[in-house]
């Protein structure tokens, strides 16, 4: 009886709290980057690498397996392009982002960059990475700080700010990385919705998104439904051709829609 209360008990306390503190499993992954010497590389050695990164989950392996390789080469390019080496928690909490996981981090520990490595692993599918952020400031900061390291492993980096023409926000979402606001890019999933051409529809096919601010932008944010509203002209042909289908059936008969008609 004891041992069920204490197993109960543990459940109860997991969901309160479900903080991991243990990085035991963390600090094993770090140890194999730090174990990846790649200071003797050229830039054009490098390039190579990412290429043959790519290559390699084109060719169906998984992003997971690449994860040591790929961060050191991300920590290698960052210190070569920006003089900036990711520090140890920042490879860290790299790690917990790619597994899908929330990582609190206080301002000037490094986020920004932090969130380059889980995006630039999971990028090499050519599928998209979305980096939703708080304001359309830090989008085209991030973008713009960030982007000559995607760069020069050989993908691109976009942006999306409130004002941009569809062309502009098609040509961001194509890059490799997209940073944008979770405000302008719920904005444009509804517009797409609204689209009746399929040449102005600006999103792809959704893959992999790292939440900056996530407490602001999942819990603040997300009490204020994003909404579009406009106004629908009548048409009078529709309503007639209805009201003319509605007077038409008599009692005892029985009809079978084969059409969609829309009135308004």
């Amino acid at each position: 009886m004891l041992s069920i209360l204490s197993k109960l008990a543990h459940v109860i306390q997991n969901i309160q709290y479900p903080v991991k503190y243990d990085l035991g499993s963390y600090i094993q992954v770090l140890k194999e980057i730090n174990a990846v010497k790649l200071d003797s590389f050229s830039d054009h050695e490098l390039k190579e690498l990412s290429s043959d990164l790519k290559r390699q989950v084109c060719n169906g392996v998984s992003p997971d397996k690449l994860l040591v390789q790929s961060f050191a080469l991300v920590r290698q390019a960052a210190r070569r392009v920006l003089g900036i080496k990711p520090f140890d928690t920042q490879v860290i909490a790299a790690i917990a982002l790619h597994q899908g996981k929330m990582v609190e981090m206080q301002t000037g520990e490094g986020k920004t960059l932090a969130a380059v490595m889980p995006a630039y692993l999971n990028a090499l599918t050519g599928k998209g990475v979305h980096v939703l952020t708080f304001n359309d400031y830090l989008a085209r900061r991030d973008a713009l700080w960030m982007g000559p390291i995607y760069e020069f492993l050989s993908l691109s980096a976009g942006y999306v700010n409130e004002g941009m023409s569809t062309s502009e926000r098609q040509n961001a979402y194509a890059a490799d990385i997209t940073y944008v606001t979770a405000k302008e890019a719920g904005f444009d999933y509804l517009r797409d919705f609204l689209c009746m051409e399929k040449e102005i529809v600006v999103h792809r096919p959704f893959h992999y998104a790292i939440v900056d601010e996530a407490d602001s932008i999942l819990i603040d944010e997300a009490r204020i439904p994003l909404v579009i509203a406009g106004n629908v002209a009548a048409g009078e042909e529709n309503l007639l051709h209805l009201s003319k289908i509605v007077r038409g059936p008599r009692h005892g008969s029985y009809w079978e829609l084969t059409t969609m008609i829309v009135a308004g």
